[in-house]
C-alpha cells in the first residue's frame, strides 16, 4: 500500500510539471504565432484598459476617437482607477495568476521592474509581437527602462519626465540675475545668493529625493548599477551631495513637505526657481494662472562645464498583461497610443504629458512661443535635453530606496546632519531593506 501511495504521489508530481511546463511552453508560442492582419478591420474584440489621471483622459478622449477610425471593429473601455489602486490590483491579480487583470495597463517606469522582479512573466513580450521596430523612435532612457534582462521591449513607451531649471523672470532680472550664465551648479549656487540676498526666500524647494535622483541620473548614475547593486555612496552621488551641501550651508534650499507644499511655495514665491521636469508646466498653468508670463526655463546646470545638463524624473508606459485573452487587439491600441504623432500632440496640448516619441519634437507646437512661459519656445528648450538623458536602471527594490532616501533628505534639510552621512546612513538601511550587496 505505501508503494502505490509513493507511486502515485510521483505521478501526481510529474502530472503538475508537465502541465506547468506545458502552459509556459504554450504562453511563449501564443506570442510567437502572434500576427496583426493587414487589414485593421481583421482585427475585433473587446479590451479593457486600466489608467490613471491624465492618461486616462488622453486615451479615452484623444486616441479612442482616432483609433476607431481605424480599428472600428474594437471596442475599449477605459477604467479610471487611481495609481495607487492600478498597482494594488496589479499586485493581487498577478499573485492570483493573472485572474482579473485588463488587456492594457498604465505603468511608471520606475514601477516596471518591481512587478517584473516578483513575477518575471508578468508581461507580454512586446517586441516578439513587432514593437522592436519602433525602439529607436524613443529616447534611449526611455526605452531601455522598459526591457526585460533579455532585452525584449515589456511595455510601450508614453510619456517622458526631462529636465531643467523653471525659473521666475522677474525675479531673476530684479536680482539682477542671467540664466544664460549660469552653466554649472556652482555658477547656480552663485546666482542663488544673489537671489536669496535680493528677496530674503529660498532659491529652490523640495520635498523629497527627487533633486539627488535627477543630479545623479544627470552623471550616468543612479541608486543602482546596471547588475542590481546599491551605489547610493557612488562618486556621482558624493557630488550631488557636495552641491546639496552648498546649497544648505547658503540658505538656498527649503523642505517643501509634501506636493502641496512644493507647488505653494513656487505660487508665493517662497522659492525662485524648481530644478523639475516639463510636466510641471500643466500644475502650474492650472494652479497659478497669475503667473503667466513670469516663469521660463533654463537647462539643468552641469557638474562640470562642458558635461552633462539632462535628467529625466518621472513617465510611464502602456503594458499588456501576459494573462490577455486578447492580446492583438490590446497590442495594436497599444502601438496606437504611443507611436501615433498626433495624439501624442494632444497629450501635450490637452493634457500636458510630454512625449516619449521623439519624431513628434519635430510638431509646430514644439517651436511655438508659449505666452505663460515668457513667450519662448519652453516645449522645445525640454526636447532639446531628450537625446542627451543618460540611461540608468530602475531596479526593482526603487521604491523602497527612494523611500529611505527621502526620508534621508528630509532629516538632511531640517536636522543638523551633513549631505555625506545622509548619503552613507541611506545606504545602509537600504542595505537592510531590500537585502541587495552594493558595489564596494
Amino acid at each position: 500500500m505505501k508503494k502505490i501511495l509513493e507511486r502515485l504521489l510521483v505521478a501526481f508530481i510529474l502530472l503538475v510539471l508537465l502541465v506547468a511546463c506545458g502552459v509556459n511552453s504554450s504562453s511563449e508560442q501564443d506570442i510567437e504565432e502572434l500576427t496583426i492582419p493587414e487589414n485593421p478591420e481583421d482585427i475585433n474584440g473587446d479590451i479593457t484598459v486600466w489608467a490613471w489621471a491624465l492618461e486616462a483622459n488622453y486615451l479615452e478622449k484623444d486616441v479612442l476617437p482616432a483609433f476607431k477610425k481605424i480599428y472600428p471593429n474594437i471596442d475599449v473601455t477605459v477604467e479610471h482607477i487611481g495609481v495607487d489602486q492600478v498597482y494594488q490590483k496589479v499586485s493581487a491579480g498577478l499573485s492570483s495568476g493573472g485572474s482579473g487583470l485588463p488587456d492594457v495597463v498604465q505603468v511608471e517606469n520606475n514601477r516596471i521592474q518591481s512587478f517584473t522582479t516578483e513575477f518575471p512573466d508578468a508581461f507580454t513580450n512586446l517586441s516578439a509581437i513587432g514593437y522592436d521596430k519602433h525602439e529607436d523612435k524613443f529616447a534611449k532612457a526611455k526605452i531601455e527602462g522598459l526591457k526585460d534582462k533579455n532585452g525584449n521591449v515589456i511595455a510601450a513607451p508614453r510619456d517622458l519626465g526631462p529636465v531643467g531649471v523653471i525659473y521666475r523672470v522677474d525675479i531673476f532680472e530684479e536680482a539682477g540675475v542671467d540664466p544664460s550664465k549660469i552653466e554649472t551648479w556652482d555658477d547656480y549656487i552663485e546666482a542663488g545668493k544673489k537671489v536669496v540676498a535680493h528677496t530674503g526666500n529660498y532659491f529652490l524647494g523640495t520635498d523629497g529625493d527627487g533633486l539627488l535622483r535627477i543630479m545623479m541620473q544627470q552623471q550616468g548614475s543612479y541608486y543602482f548599477d546596471n547588475e542590481g547593486k546599491l551605489d547610493i555612496t557612488s562618486e556621482e552621488g558624493e557630488n550631488a551631495a557636495r552641491i546639496l551641501q552648498e546649497m544648505k550651508d547658503n540658505n538656498l534650499i527649503t523642505f517643501t513637505n509634501n506636493w502641496d507644499g512644493q507647488v505653494a511655495a513656487m505660487k508665493n514665491g517662497e522659492v525662485a526657481t524648481n530644478p523639475g521636469a516639463v510636466w510641471w508646466s500643466g500644475t502650474m498653468l492650472e494652479q497659478m494662472p497669475e503667473l503667466s508670463g513670469k516663469w521660463d526655463m533654463f537647462m539643468l546646470p552641469a557638474f562640470e562645464k562642458g558635461s552633462t545638463r539632462a535628467s529625466n524624473d518621472g513617465g510611464s508606459a502602456l503594458a499588456i498583461p501576459s494573462e490577455s485573452d486578447n492580446k492583438v487587439a490590446a497590442y495594436v491600441f497599444t502601438e496606437f497610443a504611443t507611436t501615433d504623432i498626433d495624439s501624442q500632440i494632444k497629450a501635450l496640448t490637452n493634457r500636458g504629458l510630454f512625449p516619449a516619441l521623439t519624431a513628434a519634437y519635430e510638431e509646430p507646437i514644439f517651436s511655438e512661443n508659449q505666452e505663460y512661459f515668457n513667450n519662448e519656445p519652453f516645449f522645445q528648450k525640454f526636447a532639446d535635453t531628450v537625446e542627451n538623458i543618460p540611461a540608468v536602471n530602475h531596479d526593482g527594490a526603487e521604491l523602497e530606496v527612494r523611500s529611505v532616501m527621502g526620508s534621508e533628505i528630509e532629516a538632511f534639510l531640517l536636522e543638523d546632519k551633513k549631505a555625506m552621512d545622509m548619503l552613507q546612513d541611506g545606504e545602509e538601511q537600504a542595505i537592510q531593506q531590500t537585502g541587495k550587496e552594493t558595489t564596494e
